[in-house]
């Protein structure tokens, strides 16, 4: 596998990313509903929405890279950096003109494990698309 900035598809980073967060999203509401997590602020919820982001990522990561065959790397790390741009545009358009921003809400250690997380399960799932795939293809030949 070749890893090239040229290869990198922003359609699909971004669409892998959505899908991401959607999966999450879906991921702790069902915990939420059948009360594994009573609270998402609660101590208790804290691996059960890792757990959630680590699963959501991965399969966003599958996805992108059954797709794209290429730069698996590259563009789960975009899966995962987008979460921080995401992040920055969000806490300047919509909470610094209402007062409401989320700066501080985590610290610096636990947000970078979370940024991490997310990059890394997106590379792995990327990777593991694109090897789907290709021996799929090979397997028709």
């Amino acid at each position: 596998m070749n890893e090239s900035i040229r290869s990198l598809r922003w359609n699909w980073i971004l669409l892998g990313w959505f899908v991401a967060v959607a999966l999450t999203s879906l991921f702790i509401l069902v915990l939420a509903a059948f009360d594994v997590i009573g609270s998402v602020e609660s101590q208790a919820a804290g691996p059960w929405i890792a757990l959630s982001l680590l699963v959501a990522f991965y399969v966003a990561g599958l996805f992108v890279g059954s797709r794209v065959l290429a730069s698996p790397v590259l563009h789960g790390t975009a899966i995962g950096l987008f979460s921080l741009l995401a992040w920055l545009i969000l806490n300047l358009i919509v909470g610094e003109p209402v007062g409401e921003t989320t700066w501080r809400s985590l610290d610096a250690s636990t947000t970078a494990m979370l940024l991490v997380t997310q990059a890394a399960a997106a590379i792995l799932g990327a990777r593991s698309g694109v090897c789907l795939m290709l021996r799929a293809s090979s397997r028709e030949t």
